[in-house]
């Protein structure tokens, strides 16, 4: 995936799995390069800072948690990326 794309998918995907349960840098480094990101340890922070710097997520040590912020913010990508998926995947 270009570089230019890569960004906002990431984030995308460090949300999601901050919902699930809070993170850590070091442990969702590894599962969020599994599925195509090329992200250093040092990225994966950054974009975890810039998530909290914006109020999507909040910082508790070591960890990462969700807030409610972040969670609407969550649902609302979620369905505009089923609208295009709709679009762009179905409708091929």
């Amino acid at each position: 995936m270009h570089s230019g794309f890569e960004s906002p998918f990431s984030r995308i995907h460090l949300l999601y799995h901050a919902n699930i349960n809070a993170i850590t840098p070091e442990e969702i480094q590894p599962e969020i390069n599994s599925h195509g990101y090329h992200l250093s340890p040092q990225q994966v922070k950054q974009e975890l800072d810039h998530l909290t710097s914006e109020g999507y997520l909040i910082n508790k040590g070591s960890q990462y948690d969700i807030t409610l912020r972040g969670k609407d913010e969550l649902r609302s990508v979620q369905q505009h990326l089923e609208e295009l998926y709709q679009e762009i995947v179905k409708n091929k």
